[in-house]
């Protein structure tokens, strides 16, 4: 596999998106490193906010209800506030989707591509991970040959909202990979004591 470069960014679906920016800028020491309201579609749609602290980033979203309930709304009502899904950056997006699709692996739309004003910026969404968990993997890719994006572009972001939104409105829930069709272990066996 192409190499991944680390954790991107993690995202986190909270309830009120006002709590969570003071919580991260004011009590742990974040930046907000970009922000964007209405994100989405005339369906539903969300608000976000990036913190940074060092290498860290953080995605703060709340969702907005509007013709229908926003996916942001639902997982919350769903899971909970929290982890909605982890983005890895890697050296090809292009490469790792097809070595990953080789393998089996969905995902819920195209590449997105867009530039942030530092570089270009490709993304791309998988299903969930696991059957009723509703967390999944995000693909970024900000490195392109001396131009490297760092912060995230809105037309990349409501293209990947779209992708979620459509599936939800058809009822689709699907995971990364058909576990019906692959030899994967699923009983639960006894952990190992460490040593």
């Amino acid at each position: 596999m192409n190499q991944a470069r680390g954790i991107d960014h993690i995202t986190l679906c909270v309830e009120n998106l006002d709590a969570a920016e003071f919580l991260f800028t004011e009590i742990l020491g974040f930046e907000v490193i970009w922000s964007a309201r209405d994100v989405g579609s005339d369906k539903s749609s969300m608000d976000t906010v990036v913190v940074q602290r060092g290498t860290a980033k953080v995605a703060l979203m709340q969702g907005r209800d509007k013709v229908m309930k926003s996916q942001i709304s639902e997982f919350i009502e769903k899971y909970g506030q929290g982890v909605q899904h982890f983005a890895l950056e890697v050296d090809d997006i292009d490469a790792v989707s097809r070595e990953w699709e080789a393998h089996g692996v969905k995902f819920s739309g195209p590449v997105k591509e867009g530039r942030d004003g530092f570089g270009p910026l490709k993304q791309r969404f998988t299903y969930s991970l696991f059957p009723g968990s509703g967390i999944f993997i995000e693909l970024t890719q900000r490195q392109h040959g001396d131009e490297q994006a760092k912060t995230f572009v809105r037309s990349t972001v409501e293209s990947l909202y779209k992708d979620i939104e459509r599936d939800q409105a058809s009822g689709i829930e699907q995971t990364i990979i058909d576990y019906d069709s692959f030899l994967i272990p699923m009983e639960k066996k006894p952990l190992k004591r460490a040593s």
